[in-house]
């Protein structure tokens, strides 16, 4: 494939989804990877009104210039409330206003992971 770009859709520093990509990186032997954090992106939440008078938010620019250099992404979000983060909705709608597609028409993994409740199903 080539190189692989991967990312959580968490906020949070202490993500174990970020942790779930990084680790998920570090099990591809045949392709580069490159692990890069969303927080390093910022951009204010999305709307029409923004975007016309301030225009697209450099962070996405740079952000959608990335993506385009790659063959493919691995990204984990958490689920909050049935659905994607914020941080990756949003950035999501930046980026749609970039390159239409957001993901570029490339392959991409979607991963998830939660603390959940440990049960011990041995006993």
């Amino acid at each position: 494939m080539g190189k692989i770009l991967a990312f959580s859709g968490s906020n949070s520093k202490n993500s174990i989804n970020q942790k779930l990509v990084q680790a998920t990186a570090e099990l591809v032997e045949s392709n580069e990877v490159e692990v890069i954090d969303l927080r390093d992106y910022d951009a204010p939440l999305y709307g029409i009104d923004l975007e016309t008078e301030k225009g697209i938010p450099e962070s996405m620019k740079k952000l959608s210039a990335k993506m385009g250099s790659v063959d493919g992404y691995i990204i984990s979000t958490p689920e909050h409330n049935g659905s994607m983060s914020a941080l990756l909705k949003n950035t999501i709608d930046w980026l749609s206003r970039i390159e239409q597609k957001a993901f570029q028409n490339k392959p991409t993994v979607f991963l998830s992971t939660s603390p959940g409740q440990e049960v011990d199903y041995l006993h």
